[in-house]
């Protein structure tokens, strides 16, 4: 695991409820993969996303909190 190689994928999806942007990251080498700042109502999207891209979740952060809505990183 870890992240070794260089920048396979990134994607900048974006939740239209809760106005919020979370980003996908993964590396060339191990497909390991990071998302950012993940919002709960989009969980199945950005699984599917994952999956259908061959990607093993790793990590997941968030970069800050929202009152207006739950994110899945804790």
């Amino acid at each position: 695991g870890g992240f070794k190689g260089i920048l396979r994928f990134f994607f900048q999806l974006f939740e239209a409820s809760s106005c919020t942007y979370t980003y996908v990251l993964a590396d060339a080498a191990s497909g390991d993969a990071v998302i950012i700042d993940p919002v709960l109502e989009t969980v199945p999207r950005d699984l599917r996303l994952l999956r259908e891209l061959g990607l093993n979740l790793r990590y997941a952060a968030n970069t800050h909190c929202h009152a207006d809505h739950v994110t899945i990183s804790g």
